[in-house]
């Protein structure tokens, strides 16, 4: 065999294996050989292309020298992300040429390009969000590590000036930069373990750390070193320590009582939820979520306040310990329990009257055409997700004792009630909106 050959086979090889390579996170191996890149540090000549959705395939980060360029880390599995992208959008209008917002992922065009094409919740707006995307991205993400997203990298005159959460992306604080003002923001830490105990009980006393271990839960306020709404439940049986643990970290007080809430409830498969909505974990309906409380600047920023230094103020960690196998639902009633008391609220599912859109048979009889599928959702599961998820009308319910699976081509293609009922009515059912008593969560004051 000629040398050429086996160097060849060689390289192919390699590509091959590299290719291949996956991180703990699923994600393509960091390309060997580049150093990562620190606040502070001066950023080389770095060419960014596979850049879809904008009027350059490729930039050099040089060329951005004089401008702010903003990376941000993103991939279709974060629902953060994609919540903030019409935001970047917006913001990159307003700024023009003077910055670049650049979103980037590791992910495959013709996934990306597919996801923009389809999702519903960027194409409701006018014109439909299509982010421009540096896709299938290796370089970038070795020279910028992360764990979580979204991940924002700050480059203004070729030097890392911040390397922040998506809470920091406001217009305040790019005008800031622009106007050369020195920033000062939390370093995202991605090298924080949410398995990893918020207390570390191997520093107390002796007297204490050689008593028997029974459990214990702690409150903190933000933790600067990890990003705002980090995650979402943690929990882990210690079976070597015979431990049980559940922790949440820099969740504002809806969310804290969302993944709490729905903790509590006994557990459900992913193809439960697919099948009944009424188990899918947090219906956004805001009728479905009724605060009942003196004091709602804790829970939104009504006032205005700068948004930083509200999340600041407003966002908790929270971990609790017990002796023993417990499983999740019976930790986190304790956890509520606890967290009632230690916040004076009253967090629960109750049942309350609502008016809602009821999904119903009609006296004409079904038709055999209503579109079945193997791999389809369920009738309910279909009407509250395409409707709830609107929020434009009252929350749905069904009521058509209907379990078969339907396919998604029964949604019509304009996207309104009005749409849907004609749709459905040619098959026998229909929409009504009526007062029903269905499950709700509450958050009160304690009285």
């Amino acid at each position: 065999m000629k040398l050429t050959t086996v160097i060849c086979f060689l390289l192919l090889l390699t590509s091959i294996t590299q290719a291949q390579e996956k991180d703990k996170y699923g994600r393509p191996a960091l390309v060997p050989g580049i150093a990562e890149l620190k606040i502070g540090d001066q950023v080389p000549d770095i060419l960014i292309d596979n850049i879809i959705n904008d009027d350059k395939r490729s930039i050099h980060t040089s060329d951005y020298k004089d401008r702010l360029l903003v990376l941000d880390f993103w991939e279709r599995s974060c629902g953060t992300c994609i919540a903030s992208m019409p935001k970047l959008d917006s913001l990159q209008r307003v700024f023009g040429d003077r910055i670049k917002l650049l979103s980037v992922t590791w992910e495959s065009k013709d996934h990306i390009v597919d996801f923009f094409n389809k999702n519903r919740f960027l194409k409701e707006y006018n014109p439909p969000v299509h982010r421009a995307s540096a896709v299938d991205d290796r370089i970038l993400r070795s020279y910028f590590r992360y764990q979580t997203n979204p991940h924002v990298i700050w480059i203004f005159k070729g030097k890392v000036m911040a390397i922040t959460g998506y809470e920091h992306i406001t217009s305040t604080n790019i005008q800031e930069v622009l106007d050369g003002k020195t920033v000062n923001w939390p370093l995202k830490n991605d090298s924080f373990d949410p398995m990893y105990p918020l207390m570390r009980l191997d520093g107390l006393s002796t007297e204490v750390s050689e008593s028997p271990f029974y459990g214990y839960s702690v409150l903190t306020g933000t933790s600067n070193s990890m990003q705002i709404g980090l995650g979402g439940l943690f929990y882990k049986q210690d079976t070597a320590r015979n431990i049980s643990r559940l922790a949440f970290f820099n969740q504002d007080l809806s969310s804290i009582y969302q993944i709490l809430l729905y903790a509590t409830k006994p557990f459900v498969t992913e193809g439960d939820m697919v099948k009944d909505a009424t188990k899918l974990p947090y219906l956004p309906h805001p009728a479905r979520r009724i605060l009942e409380v003196k004091d709602v600047s804790r829970f939104r920023n009504v006032d205005q306040e700068n948004q930083v230094v509200w999340d600041r103020k407003n966002h908790f960690c929270y971990e609790m310990e017990k002796q023993g196998l417990v499983d999740k639902q019976a930790l986190a009633k304790q956890a509520l329990k606890d967290l009632n008391n230690r916040f004076g609220l009253n967090g629960r599912y109750e049942k309350r009257k609502v008016k809602c859109l009821v999904f119903v048979k009609t006296n004409k009889p079904l038709t055999d055409t209503l579109p079945k599928g193997k791999g389809g959702m369920s009738i309910p599961a279909l009407v509250m997700m395409s409707l709830d998820y609107t929020q434009k009308y009252p929350p749905a319910i069904d009521e058509t004792g209907l379990g078969f699976d339907v396919d998604f081509n029964i949604m019509p293609s304009d996207g309104t009630l009005a749409g849907f009922r004609k749709e459905i009515q040619r098959h026998g059912l229909d929409l009504i909106e009526a007062e029903r008593e269905i499950e709700v969560r509450v958050i009160s004051d304690v009285k």
